[in-house]
């Protein structure tokens, strides 16, 4: 879709960067994080020294997989167009309307307290839903 690349610790679930998880949700939920499309710019191997982590790698992949599959299973039918239409490659402003509400209701630093059809009323009552 795009070049745009997150690290783990940047994700905030921002509407860019569900877009971004959406598009490699399989590969998150295997525990695998994406490759950075432009590269590390190394040409040499450094030599480091491991570290030991508490986690293992594949632990935040798959805690942020499981974050966004809860919050796409939410909004229901939208969501499973939302998740479609991203893996066909349409952008932000080609989404149709029930997927950008989608991504609106599951985009956010923190999970909505309110279910998805409460919060399209309340969305389309204080008018910034054209119906």
């Amino acid at each position: 879709m795009t070049d745009i690349w997150y690290e783990p610790r940047e994700i905030i679930f921002s509407r860019e960067q569900m877009l971004f998880l959406i598009e490699f949700l399989p590969l998150l939920i295997e525990g695998i994080w994406p490759p950075n499309p432009q590269g590390s710019g190394y040409t040499e191997v450094p030599n480091v020294q491991r570290s030991r982590s508490r986690h293992a790698y594949f632990e935040t992949p798959c805690q942020i997989a499981a974050e966004v599959e809860w919050r796409l299973n939410r909004t229901g039918i939208e969501g499973k167009l939302l998740v479609s239409e991203i893996r066909q490659g349409l952008m932000l402003e080609e989404l149709q309307p029930e997927s950008r509400n989608a991504l609106n209701y599951i985009s956010g630093w923190r999970r909505r307290t309110q279910d998805y059809s409460g919060w399209k009323k309340q969305r389309t009552y204080r008018g910034k839903v054209k119906v």
